[in-house]
């Protein structure tokens, strides 16, 4: 059995940040799993996790019998680690982002760069306001 921590890490963690995403409207990765018998009808995609190197490898977190208010409640509880199914699997980008209508990403430099690990990453502007001129 293998345990993880949900995060987003590469080897020196120079910057880090958040995303956000909205489906698309006609497809959305449930529908993807579905369409491509990697998920079973009890199951919900709670988690995706994409690296990039060589090429787009993605990691599909799956959990049976919940659903978002009961999973919350477990882990509220200290229910954790959490049982999963992890799906892998190689795309391409066009693939991947075509699941979804937007994509947003934020990227700004570690203000925990030199911690220890459990720690949580931050970038030095997530969440801050900035103003610019036009």
């Amino acid at each position: 059995m293998n345990v993880e921590t949900f995060e987003a890490s590469v080897q020196y963690n120079d910057m880090v940040g958040s995303v956000s995403v909205d489906n698309a409207d006609q497809s959305s990765i449930s529908c993807w799993l579905d369409e491509h018998n990697l998920k079973e009808s009890n199951e919900l995609l709670f988690g995706i996790k994409l690296s990039i190197e060589d090429n787009v490898r993605v990691v599909f977190l799956l959990i049976t019998g919940e659903n978002m208010d009961t999973l919350k409640a477990k882990i509220d509880d200290g229910q954790v680690p959490v049982q999963v199914r992890r799906i892998e699997k190689v795309m391409t980008f066009p693939e991947f982002f075509s699941l979804f209508k937007r994509f947003s990403l934020t990227l700004s430099p570690n203000q925990n760069k030199h911690t220890t690990k459990g720690i949580e990453f931050k970038g030095i502007l997530e969440g801050m306001k900035y103003q610019y001129e036009d």
